[in-house]
């Protein structure tokens, strides 16, 4: 068991190669939402999440959406609602505690899910697991119409020619800090190794998330450190030193808020979206950067479960939710960027706005495979 719990902006975005921000290709985390989940990922998780509509229309039927739960989950469905009450269908929300949860519950029920949220990891994953089916594009017009020609064919969701994902929204890990508790601006991963914050810093409990920070942190790129034996030591050696005030890892993205908010933490890695939430309840003394050095980024996808009874069903959710009305509703409600076309300026402004032709994405078939043997290593890191 650990000694530790195991719970600037675009002018850095846009900086591509090696300690850069990385935006993940395929899937991100270890059994984490992504996103911020994550949001992203990372978000609350708990089982059943309501449903909307089934009393209007002159439809029938139901879908299952599995999601991440908290505020990306309530966003996704409220913009579900205006078709389920139209159509007269009942869309039904299911939440998982990550992608390890939602792959072993579309295999434990098959037929049981129809639309899934995965981060970029999570789709690496799940088409590793053979439980999602092509996007038919022809069915979702506006897809195309409506998200920027650089977003829609990101390694992550394609397979052999085929669209396998749509990227809904993403944004990037960098970390908040206290500016009450901390001694001046920061706007390095340095910080994290600073003496003075011995016991406040929390940072994320995904290998993948953690070391691609790392290797950033080390001005590297996490895509060229598999099979370098000198550059993954370089990384982990980088962790380990991260690793020493760290009281705590947090896996999802309600308890890296909680830590900022009761000061657990004086500096948390964490999610622009959450952190800007944080800042619109009050908390103006926590502020959000993207380390000089570059972070990690991550993309939220929704996928069609294979094995769906209701694919058309699915396909028409699907394309009333890439109307730009309802992706802007998305962006404002999760605070975080949807790759429209012409985003709006308050889109813009965002804490970790990047539009995706700016964005360096990890390689899935490279790093993925080493994801166990990494997950050790770090492990026995943070046991001390």
């Amino acid at each position: 068991m650990s000694h530790k719990d195991t719970h600037r902006r675009r002018d850095i975005l846009a900086a591509v190669g090696a300690g850069t921000l990385t935006a993940l290709a395929g899937c991100s985390g270890d059994g984490g939402d992504g996103g911020d989940g994550g949001d992203g990922g990372g978000n609350d998780s708990g089982g059943d999440n309501g449903s909307t509509g089934g009393s209007g229309g002159g439809g029938s039927g139901k879908l299952r959406f599995l999601g991440f739960g908290g505020n990306t989950q309530a966003a996704q469905m409220s913009v579900f609602e205006p078709w389920a009450e139209e159509s007269g269908v009942k869309v039904q929300g299911t939440s998982a505690g990550g992608t390890t949860e939602m792959i072993s519950l579309i295999k434990q029920n098959p037929g049981s899910f129809d639309i899934v949220a995965l981060n970029d990891t999570g789709m690496a994953r799940a088409q590793k697991e053979d439980v999602l089916e092509p996007v038919d594009l022809s069915k979702v017009p506006n897809y195309e119409k409506n998200i920027k020609e650089s977003a829609r064919s990101l390694s992550f969701n394609m397979s052999d020619g085929d669209t396998m994902g749509l990227i809904r929204e993403n944004g990037a890990t960098g970390y908040a800090y206290n500016t009450e508790k901390v001694d001046g601006e920061l706007n390095s991963w340095d910080a994290l190794l600073d003496s003075k914050y011995e016991g406040k810093v929390s940072l994320i409990d995904r290998t993948i998330d953690r070391l691609s920070n790392s290797a950033a942190a080390a001005g590297l790129n996490v895509n060229d450190v598999p099979g370098d034996q000198a550059k993954t030591d370089e990384m982990f050696a980088r962790a380990k030193k991260e690793d020493k005030n760290v009281f705590s890892y947090w896996g999802d993205g309600a308890t890296s808020i909680r830590y900022l908010r009761q000061e657990n933490a004086w500096i948390c890695e964490a999610w622009g979206g959450r952190v800007l939430a944080l800042q619109e309840e009050g908390f103006d003394q926590i502020k959000y950067v993207i380390p000089k050095e570059g972070a990690m980024g991550w993309a939220d996808n929704l996928a069609v479960v294979k094995g769906s009874e209701s694919r058309d069903l699915a396909h028409e959710l699907l394309n009333h939710t890439y109307q730009r009305k309802h992706l802007l509703t998305l962006s404002d409600k999760m605070n975080y960027t949807v790759q429209v076309k012409n985003p709006p300026e308050k889109m813009t402004q965002l804490p970790d706005y990047a539009p995706a032709e700016d964005l360096a994405f990890r390689n899935w078939e490279k790093v993925l495979p080493k994801q166990e043997a990494w997950t050790q290593r770090l492990e026995k890191i943070k046991q001390g």
